[in-house]
C-alpha cells in the first residue's frame, strides 16, 4: 500500500463473516484482528475468523469513544468523558491509565498512540499537538496552530505512521507534522472526521467510496464500497472494511 493505491473497481470486496454485534466503533490491526466498541461500552477483540478472543469493560470512566490498535501489543482506549487514556496488552488486560486532567491537560478531544509507545494529543487550550510520556511529561510539542490556521484548529483524529503525524480538522483539512511535532503543511482539500493511515496513504469514507490520498505524491484513488455498505456506518483499517447492518457488523476483505 505504501507504493501503490488500489483503483476503482466494480467488484471491490468479499464478505468474510458477520459479527453478531452493534458497534459504535470498529478497527483492525495488521495481524487481521478485529476490534469493536459495542453499544454496551465493551471493547472486544476478534480473530481473523470472527471468533471473539478477548473482552474488556470499564464502566467507571464513562463512554469509550475510540481505540487505537495500530500496535496490537499496546492498545490505546480513549474515554473522552473523563479525559482518561487506558492502555491494554494483546489479551486486553489493562497495563496503564492516564487521567489527563490530573496531568494538567484540561481540554483534549483527540489522542493517538505514537510509534515509540508514547502518546500524541491535541491540547485545545494551548492550540498545540503534544507528545507525552505515560506520566504526562511533555516530550515534543508543535508551534501554536492558532497562528497557522485562520480559525481555531479542532482536532478530531490523529494518526502516526512512523514518519509523520496526521491530524484532521473536519472543517480545515489535515495537518501534518514530523516526529518532533514540527508542523509541515496542511492539506485543506482533505476534510474528514475520521481517517486511517496505510503507509503513505490516507484512507477515509466519502459517500459510497473509499478515498485513498497520498499527499506527498499528490495522488488520489477511489475504491467502490460493497453495495451493502452504502448508506450505513462504515469503518476501514488495513485491508478490512467493517459495516454496521441490522444483522451485525459485516467484515469485508478489500480486493485491490
Amino acid at each position: 500500500m505504501a507504493a501503490q493505491a488500489p483503483v476503482q473497481a466494480a467488484d471491490s470486496a468479499r464478505l468474510l463473516f458477520t459479527l453478531p454485534a452493534r458497534a459504535t466503533f470498529a478497527s483492525a490491526d495488521h495481524l487481521s484482528n478485529i476490534y469493536l466498541i459495542g453499544e454496551n461500552n465493551a471493547f472486544e477483540k476478534y480473530d481473523s475468523t470472527g471468533k471473539r478472543v478477548a473482552r474488556y469493560t470499564n464502566n467507571r470512566l464513562g463512554s469509550l469513544a475510540v481505540a487505537d490498535v495500530s500496535n496490537p501489543l499496546k492498545i490505546l482506549l480513549w474515554y473522552a468523558d473523563f479525559q482518561t487514556i487506558v492502555t491494554l496488552d494483546r489479551t486486553l488486560n489493562e497495563i496503564g491509565q492516564i487521567a489527563l486532567n490530573d496531568a494538567g491537560y484540561i481540554s483534549v478531544r483527540a489522542v493517538a498512540l505514537a510509534q515509540d509507545g508514547n502518546i500524541w494529543l491535541y491540547d485545545d487550550t494551548r492550540f498545540r499537538l503534544l507528545k507525552i510520556a505515560s506520566d504526562g511529561t511533555v516530550l515534543q510539542e508543535s508551534q501554536p496552530l492558532n497562528l497557522i490556521f485562520p480559525r481555531p484548529f479542532s482536532a478530531a483524529c490523529i494518526h502516526d505512521n512512523g514518519n509523520m503525524v496526521f491530524v484532521s480538522d473536519p472543517q480545515q483539512g489535515i495537518a501534518t507534522f514530523d516526529q518532533y511535532g514540527v508542523f509541515l503543511r496542511a492539506y485543506q482539500h482533505l476534510k474528514t472526521l475520521e481517517f486511517e493511515v496505510l503507509g503513505d496513504w490516507l484512507v477515509f469514507v466519502e459517500k459510497d467510496v473509499l478515498r485513498f490520498e497520498n499527499p506527498g505524491r499528490l495522488q488520489s484513488e477511489q475504491l467502490v464500497l460493497p453495495p451493502r455498505a452504502r448508506g450505513k456506518k462504515v469503518w476501514t483499517s488495513h485491508s478490512w472494511v467493517m459495516v454496521q447492518t441490522p444483522e451485525g457488523v459485516e467484515v469485508y476483505a478489500m480486493l485491490y
